[in-house]
């Protein structure tokens, strides 16, 4: 009985609760006396001697007690993108200017042109918050307050950016949250063809030589005419999926030339022309990166982001 005991209390482990176990098993009220308890109880103080040789000493769990060492934190790729479009602009001449994120229906509706029954104006659409004040649904909100502060110091060419809200249902390409970022060149020889060069030489910068982009006619209220730019769905490899609706193709980008009436609110002269060229962050990094749902990068989980330190 004495070696299957010992043999016993070799392949325990080392936890404390199992060696107890063992010797509330052996060394109890109905265990052996005498030579036998001896032998064991010798057997376990050389165990629990070789268990805390082997093994860091156990402390009470604190869950309010800071890990002694925390991984180190990264940028996200929003930002991490966001600096890489801006570097691209700089190098063009393109400034940032800061925007708010709250604005008034004047700047989110009214001076851009957008019709009183249009859906965006529906709480359905916008976020409203009290006294009129909705939260930004997208930066050419803040393009005409950067063009009424600096119309005296035309010709112009800055940058708009940072997060747009609207109230829809999240899905792959839609999210109640996501960032834009929108080039706005205006001036006496601002030409629609100087929009086509900054579309294409953005995606041939940020997404390669082979991401195939292609220019289509696109109805925005603020611009006449409007194009959008289309890019190859890299997540599906063009063969369609829940990013691209199955087209094989991803809108990363829209805009236009500025109508005249926006031009106007923002009172500049007659003669200027300009164009604006919105980016969505999002779909630029899912198709860099062959992601096929944006909600990746609103999920803040660190086996994703940390792909991207």
């Amino acid at each position: 009985m004495t070696d299957a005991a010992l043999a016993e209390l070799r392949a325990c482990s080392a936890a404390p609760e199992d060696l107890t176990h063992w010797e509330n098993r052996h060394l109890g009220r109905r265990s052996l006396l005498g030579r036998a308890t001896q032998e064991l109880t010798e057997a376990l103080a050389q165990r629990r001697a070789q268990a805390a040789r082997s093994e860091p000493a156990r402390r009470p769990l604190d869950p309010t007690h800071l890990p002694e060492s925390r991984p180190p934190g990264g940028r996200h790729p929003v930002g991490l993108l966001l600096d890489e479009a801006l570097r691209h602009f700089a190098e063009s001449g393109f400034s940032l200017r800061e925007s708010p994120q709250l604005e008034d229906r004047a700047h989110s509706f009214d001076l851009l042109g957008v019709a009183p029954d249009h859906p965006t104006r529906s709480p359905a659409h916008t976020f409203y918050a009290e006294g009129g004040v909705v939260l930004r649904g997208h930066t050419t909100a803040s393009v005409l307050r950067v063009l009424a502060a600096h119309r005296t110091e035309l010709p112009l060419r800055f940058v708009v950016a940072g997060p747009c809200h609207r109230n829809t249902v999240p899905g792959p390409r839609f999210v109640t949250q996501f960032h834009q970022l929108e080039a706005v060149a205006v001036g006496p020889g601002v030409r629609m063809s100087d929009l086509k060069g900054m579309a294409a030489g953005f995606v041939e910068d940020i997404l390669g030589p082979d991401a195939d982009p292609r220019l289509r006619f696109r109805s925005f209220p603020y611009v006449s005419p409007g194009l959008a730019v289309d890019v190859a769905c890299r997540p599906c490899r063009t063969t369609g999926c829940d990013l691209c609706r199955g087209s094989g193709r991803l809108e990363i980008m829209g805009g236009g030339l500025l109508a005249p009436a926006v031009l106007r609110a923002a009172r500049c002269p007659d003669e200027v022309r300009g164009v604006a060229l919105a980016v969505s962050l999002e779909r630029v990094l899912a198709v860099r990166h062959a992601l096929g749902d944006i909600r990746h990068f609103l999920s803040n989980d660190p086996r994703l982001l940390a792909q991207f330190d």
